[in-house]
This record gives C-alpha cells, structure tokens and sequence, in this order.
C-alpha cells in the first residue's frame, strides 16, 4: 500500500510536500518513469565499497548522480514499468561535502535565482562540495576577486546560501536515517512509475532482480530537490539539497 500523505518517508510523492512546486522538485517528475537510461557502455565507477553502476548518463569524468552497488544478486525477473513492487529499505543522509562541481552547479547552483549563469565559471575553477563547504576559502573576496562577481549583492546572496549548505551539515548529520522500513515494521509496496517514489528509486528498482540488495546513492535533483522534505508540524525530515544514500532489498514484483 502506498504511503498515505499522513506518512512521510523516502518514498513521498509529490503531494506529500504540502504541494510545493519548486521547478527543481517538480522536474524531478517531468521525465518517463522506471526506466534504466544507461544507454552507452556502462561507465562504472570505481570507490572505496566497490564498483558503482550508473543509472543515469554522464559526460566527461563527473560521477553519475543516481548509481548503485549490488550487494547480493537476485535470481528473479526484473520487474516492468506498472509492476507492484515491494522493498526493504533504510534511508541515510550523506552530506553535501563530496559533491563534484557538477554536482555543485547541477543540483545547486541551478536553483539560486539569477546566478545560474556562474555555472561554467564553477566547473572551470572546480568548486566542488568541499570547496563550497570551506568557510575560509570560499569567501565573498573569493566571488569577487577570483569569480569575477562584481555585483556585491550576488556574490552576499552566493555566501549566504553555501552558509546555509554549511550549517545544515551540523543539523543533519551525515549517516543520520532518516527513514527505515525496519523502523516502521512494514515493508513499503508502490506501482513501479506510478509517481509514489521518488526518482531515484525508480531508476534503481527497475534495474534490480527479486532478491536483488543494492546500495544506492542519489542527488536532490532525483529525490527531495531544493525544498527538501518536511512533516506537517514543520520538522524538517530531508534537508534541502541532500544527498541520499539507501540500503535497498527488492522482495517481490507482481
């Protein structure tokens, strides 16, 4: 049974973020559903846990933002688009640190109104998540001097919003569930792209097999985007702009 808007997990559709319509969150819904979009020859990418498989294309070195590890293979089938689906599952915040510049200029960068057209300027002088998150480096001399910002007004609001990255780092911290099905007791059932997960689940449920246990690590922009996720009494659940990292086990698909 699909999550009622009473409930709020991982797995929120859109309804669930008291109809919030962010361009960088309803975007997130604009493209088909459950469907695996590696169509070159996989790039895998290798980290310190194993071998990470893209789910989503990328170009040059950047790392995809949805890939998994399989932990355990499946023997079953892989379930199709309009299957229901049934999956363990415990959901961790990771942190902003290890963006790429991509990333950074991506899921970010993109979403602050009128300074979206600094992004070549961050991917030719790299500024990635640690650079972003760096008090001492990244500065409003820093804007001015070395981004060439001359409106002062831009480069306070571009301090002011990797302050706010910053902080959040200390309010949620990295490794913190924020959601598990263990937690609830109850394993979460959904109709495979019929809206009620968040992209990023799609992509990795329909590239497993029944039986399949993956880890899966997500950026914003395929799951929460730049509002983040919230209970109805405010409390914040998914920090804007997170990271998410998820232990995954598909049990069934009919």
């Amino acid at each position: 049974m699909a999550f009622e808007s009473k409930r709020y997990s991982l797995f929120a559709s859109i309804s669930l973020l008291s109809s919030r319509r962010s361009n960088g969150f309803v975007n997130l819904f604009n493209s088909p559903r459950c469907s695996l979009i590696v169509k070159s020859s996989p790039r895998n990418i290798a980290e310190n846990e194993g071998v990470w498989i893209p789910l989503v294309p990328v170009e040059n070195d950047f790392q995809s933002p949805v890939r998994k590890i399989v932990t355990d293979e499946g023997t079953g089938d892989t379930p199709q688009c309009g299957s229901t689906v049934e999956i363990e599952y415990i959901g961790t915040l990771v942190g902003e640190k290890h963006w790429s510049s991509d990333d950074v200029v991506s899921c970010w960068l993109s979403q602050l109104q009128g300074l979206s057209d600094l992004s070549q300027l961050f991917l030719d002088q790299d500024i990635d998540g640690s650079m972003l998150l760096d008090e001492t480096r990244f500065t409003e001399d820093y804007c001015v001097q070395e981004l060439g910002i001359s409106n002062k007004i831009n480069a306070k609001k571009l301090i002011m919003a990797a302050r706010r990255i910053s902080k959040q780092q200390e309010e949620h911290e990295p490794g913190h569930v924020f959601d598990s099905s263990t937690t609830r007791g109850k394993n979460f059932s959904f109709v495979l792209g019929g809206g009620k997960a968040i992209k990023a689940i799609d992509l990795a449920v329909s590239s497993m097999k029944v039986g399949e246990q993956a880890k899966l690590v997500c950026r914003s922009d395929y799951a929460y985007g730049s509002e983040g996720l919230r209970s109805t009494k405010g409390d914040t659940i998914v920090p804007p702009f997170a990271t998410l990292h998820f232990d995954l086990k598909l049990i069934s698909a009919t």
